[in-house]
């Protein structure tokens, strides 16, 4: 009965969050064009645009395989899965503890950005290639940060299941008074606002040209469910997060799913001040800088743990 459950709770979180998270990228959208003294569009505007496009037909290069045709499925999938992952709902349930996992997320992300570059390449696109290339340095430079920032975690734990690291958080055996759990965190907000797509990591001027070329050979429904894979991928990793290093929230389901997205959708939103008034940078120089700059600190706290600090 309790799997059942927990399973029931996975659902119930992913859908909800499927069904909300695109009016926080049109309140983001709505306060980046304000900033730029522009009338933009209103909070809904995403969901018409999905809606539109999945009321399209299909299109596909006649020269892509069925890695290209079969790729927004599993972005989606791949998407709905970390979310599932992430105890939001069932904080109390240990009994998925295998899949509630810091590895189980880390490996579900590798598997998102592999997908997402396989079907870069086999689009046929070199502006799409160019993109998928992009998306693979990003993980050179951010996943070995966010691998010992998680590190920390776990060795503070003891364990990688996120439930029981949350009820640690939570009853003060580990948290900020670790100095090396609040070092982790600062490294760790910074993936999280690359993996969120922001300035100078991305920038909306070279979105189908450079950036995410892939998208600009899916059409119709296949470029709609890339879009919310996209959206969704975002809101997993602001989620992330929270859920290690914010994981305050109600033991009632239907509450501490509405806080959860709330407190990710303030985040999602906010980082938009940061994308607007931040400066513009070469894409290699300003990563490689910046990357190196969360890397110390992210050693900096894994070398405190190791001291015993």
């Amino acid at each position: 009965m309790e799997i059942l459950q927990t399973i029931l709770l996975m659902i119930f979180q992913v859908v909800v969050i499927v069904l909300v998270a695109p009016l926080f990228d049109g309140m983001a959208r709505k306060l980046r064009a304000k900033l730029q003294s522009k009338q933009g569009s209103d909070f809904f505007q995403t969901y018409r645009d999905i809606i539109k496009l999945f009321r399209r037909g299909r299109t596909v290069p006649a020269c892509s395989h069925w890695v290209f045709r079969q790729a927004p499925f599993f972005l989606f999938a791949t998407s709905a899965a970390i979310l599932a992952a992430i105890p939001i709902t069932y904080s109390k349930s240990t009994i998925f503890g295998a899949y509630s996992d810091i590895f189980v997320i880390l490996y579900l992300g590798a598997l998102l950005r592999f997908v997402f570059g396989a079907a870069s390449m086999d689009s046929g696109n070199p502006f799409a290639a160019t993109g998928g290339g992009r998306e693979q340095m990003l993980a050179v430079y951010v996943e070995p940060v966010m691998i010992m920032c998680l590190i920390v975690v776990m060795l503070a734990a003891g364990t990688s299941n996120l439930v029981e690291i949350q009820s640690m958080v939570k009853s003060g055996q580990i948290g900020y008074q670790i100095p090396s759990f609040a070092v982790a965190s600062i490294a760790f907000l910074w993936c999280i606002y690359v993996e969120t797509g922001r300035k100078p990591f991305d920038l909306a001027e070279a979105e189908q040209e450079l950036q995410e070329g892939l998208l600009g050979e899916y059409a119709g429904s296949d470029l709609g469910l890339v879009q919310a894979s996209l959206i969704l991928k975002q809101f997993a990793m602001i989620g992330l997060f929270l859920s290690i290093f914010e994981p305050w929230n109600f033991s009632n389901p239907f509450l501490a799913v509405i806080i959860f997205v709330l407190k990710t959708g303030v985040f999602y939103v906010a980082a938009v001040f940061i994308d607007n008034f931040g400066p513009r940078f070469q894409m290699t120089s300003s990563l490689r800088k910046n990357a190196l700059a969360a890397l110390a600190i992210s050693f900096a706290a894994l070398t405190l743990y190791v001291v015993g600090v």
